[in-house]
């Protein structure tokens, strides 16, 4: 038998997964399972996520109660966005309909996006070693493990903030949400997490420039950045970082680093 040396987890050591029931203006939308922090910030981000706000501006007020279940919030948004939510509910709804409806699930699946300007290459030399520089912030993982991130960094890789939750597309929307309520945003997002296409929507979406990865993207994920001028970096664990990157990145800057596929 192979003896047992390290002491079994106690409950409260493991990470917390709640029901986050989200009620706009009065109406139920959705009920996310998360992690029971930076809900403030969970809510601007996912509702932005979900095409109904266009920012901080569009939110009145957040209120968040405990129930049985779990949690629930309970946000105001501006009556100008409240067309858009009743949109989106008519998307769901016939996405459980009959044949047509499928095509309309997958458009709204992949939406359209606008396509990014091209941004200057970020250099990838200044991420060598990310992975030891954001294991400190990752103060809830570093407790319980199971749990993402996502980072903001600044033009030189220096890390500005960091949101954690068990689930991936969670903590992007705590990051972003909390990026909104700021008067300056970051230009280059981090994800410890696997770097699949919803991510990469995310990320175009809130108007990143950069997102660096962990983890390897999918092909998917590296199709859509490079369609939308999103210069996508994966940092593995013991290789040099790799960078998808528009040509039109490097026709415009002539940077040596930067691959283009």
């Amino acid at each position: 038998m192979i003896p047992i040396t390290s002491r079994l987890p106690r409950l409260d050591e493991l990470v917390e997964e709640v029901a986050v029931s989200v009620n706009i203006n009065g109406i139920n939308h959705a009920v996310m399972m998360a992690t029971p922090d930076d809900l403030d910030d969970f809510a601007i981000g996912f509702l932005f996520g979900e095409g109904i706000i266009g920012g901080n501006h569009d939110v009145h007020d957040i209120q968040s109660t405990p129930s049985e279940h779990g949690i629930v919030l309970d946000i105001t948004i501006a009556n100008r966005c409240l067309a858009a939510l009743g949109q989106r509910k008519r998307r769901l709804a016939g996405a459980s309909g009959c044949g047509i409806c499928g095509v309309e699930a997958m458009e709204h699946a992949l939406p359209a996006l606008t396509p990014l300007p091209v941004a200057a290459p970020f250099d990838t030399g200044r991420l060598r070693d990310l992975r030891e520089r954001i294991a400190p912030w990752q103060c809830k993982a570093r407790q319980s493990g199971a749990l993402h991130a996502a980072l903001a960094l600044d033009e030189r890789g220096a890390i500005l903030a960091c949101r954690e939750d068990i689930g991936r597309h969670n903590a992007l929307d705590k990051l972003i949400g909390m990026q909104l309520r700021q008067p300056v945003r970051a230009a280059t997002l981090a994800i410890t997490s696997r770097c699949g296409s919803e991510l990469i929507h995310k990320a175009v979406q809130f108007g990143a420039a950069h997102l660096i990865s962990l983890a390897s993207p999918s092909q998917l994920a590296v199709r859509l950045a490079l369609k939308y001028n999103l210069t996508l970096i994966h940092v593995p664990r013991s290789d040099a970082p790799v960078c998808y990157a528009s040509p039109r990145a490097q026709d415009q800057f002539g940077d040596s680093h930067v691959q283009s596929y």
